[in-house]
C-alpha cells in the first residue's frame, strides 16, 4: 500500500443531486477541485502488511485513515436560518478509518469526541464522498455515503439512524434510505458491500458532518456544516453554490 502520497483531484463535472425521502441534499454541483481529498491508501500505518485481528472468524486490514484536530468544530452556514444550534462533541471528527474485511466488505468509521446517539433535536448527517476519477477512459465513479440521524425529540417524521448511498455520476441511489441500529461508542461506523460503490476498492475520499435544524423545509441543503476531515470546509461549502 502507498502511504502519505500527495494527491491531485482532477476537476470533474459532477451532478450532485441527493434527496433522502423526507430529508437532505438536493443540489447541482459545477466544477470543483480540492487537493485535500484523502486517498484510500494515505496515512496507512499498518506497515507490517499483516491483517488486524478482530476475532477468530473475521479479519480486517486498515487501508486508509485520517486524523483530525479536536475542538475545531464551527458553524458554517449553508442555508439561511435563525436557529443557532449548540455544538456538541459528536459533531467533532477526531479521525476516520477505512478497513477491508477478509471478504472485501468495507468498514467506514468516523471517530468522534462524544456519543452520536446523544443527538436529540436535529438531523445530524455524516457524509463520505468517495471518488475514482479516470477521465481519459471516460470512467469516473463518484458516490456519496449518507448516514443521517434524526433526533428522538425532533419534529422529523422519522427518527433514529439511516443509511443511503448515492451514485453521483448516474444520479441514482445504489442503496435507498435504509434503517440502521444505534451506533456504538463515540463513532459512526458502517459495513458495506463494495458493489454499492461500483465495486471499487481504490479511491479518494473526504468526510464531513452537517446538521439540519429546520425540520419544515426538507427539500434543500442542510443548514450548517460543522466539521470535515481532511479539513476542507471550502470544498464542502461549494457543493451548495
Amino acid at each position: 500500500m502507498k502511504s502519505h502520497q500527495p494527491l491531485i483531484v482532477i476537476i470533474a463535472i459532477i451532478s450532485f443531486s441527493i434527496s433522502i425521502l423526507t430529508s437532505f441534499l438536493l443540489t447541482t454541483n459545477n466544477k470543483l477541485q480540492s487537493n485535500t481529498i484523502c486517498n484510500v491508501d494515505c496515512n496507512n500505518n499498518n506497515n507490517s502488511g499483516l491483517p488486524l485481528l478482530i476475532n477468530s472468524h473475521n479479519l480486517k486490514v486498515l487501508i486508509g485513515n485520517t486524523v483530525d484536530a479536536k475542538y475545531d468544530t464551527k458553524l458554517i452556514t449553508l442555508d439561511k436560518t435563525t436557529q443557532m444550534p449548540e455544538i456538541h462533541g459528536f459533531y467533532d471528527i477526531v479521525s476516520t478509518q477505512i478497513s477491508k474485511m477478509y471478504n472485501n466488505d468495507l468498514i467506514f468509521t468516523i471517530n468522534l469526541d462524544d456519543d452520536p446517539n446523544k443527538n436529540k433535536k436535529y438531523e445530524s448527517t455524516y457524509l463520505w464522498l468517495i471518488s475514482q476519477l479516470d477521465p481519459l477512459n471516460d470512467h469516473n465513479q463518484v458516490f456519496t455515503i449518507i448516514i443521517p440521524n434524526f433526533g428522538s425529540e425532533s419534529n422529523f417524521r422519522i427518527k433514529g439512524w439511516y443509511l443511503a448511498i448515492y451514485d453521483n455520476i448516474n444520479n441514482k441511489y445504489s442503496l435507498p434510505l435504509s434503517r440502521m441500529d444505534k451506533m456504538t461508542d463515540n463513532k459512526v461506523e458502517i459495513t458495506i458491500d463494495p458493489n454499492f460503490i461500483g465495486g471499487i476498492l481504490d479511491f479518494n475520499y473526504t468526510t464531513a458532518v452537517m446538521i439540519r435544524v429546520n425540520d419544515t423545509f426538507l427539500d434543500k441543503q442542510p443548514d450548517y456544516l460543522i466539521d470535515s476531515s481532511p479539513d476542507d470546509n471550502t470544498f464542502w461549502s461549494k457543493w451548495f453554490l
